[in-house]
């Protein structure tokens, strides 16, 4: 299987966890972000040539940077609702939304392929 035919049936599950009594707006906010993240995703698997099978500079840069701001938004809008928040998620810092990703299923995958990015 090649790395984007790898990476489009990973990336078609967005992470997101249990939604029991979260605010509204929350999860609305993090249904746009996930799916603007997807689309985006979507597209740069797209431009991808199925033969190859890693990335070059230019392409992990730009991985690396969807995934990075994935994880800026998803903390600004866990930021802007923390005290609507049940409390598992009102801890969450930006450190545990970074390990949550670099745990993720689709980061291990890419690790095969010598492409890990760095978040701060």
């Amino acid at each position: 299987m090649k790395l984007n035919q790898i990476l489009v049936v990973v990336f078609c599950v967005v992470m997101q966890q249990g939604h029991a009594a979260m605010p509204e707006r929350y999860l609305n906010a993090v249904d746009k972000i996930s799916k603007q993240y997807s689309e985006q995703m979507k597209t740069f698997l797209r431009s991808l040539n199925p033969k190859q099978t890693g990335f070059n500079d230019a392409q992990k840069a730009q991985y690396c940077g969807m995934i990075d701001q994935y994880i800026d938004h998803m903390y600004a809008v866990t930021e802007k609702y923390r005290g609507d928040l049940p409390l598992s998620y009102a801890r969450l810092t930006k450190q545990d939304l970074i390990q949550q990703v670099l745990a993720s299923k689709e980061m291990q995958l890419v690790k095969a392929y010598n492409i890990e990015c760095t978040f701060n």
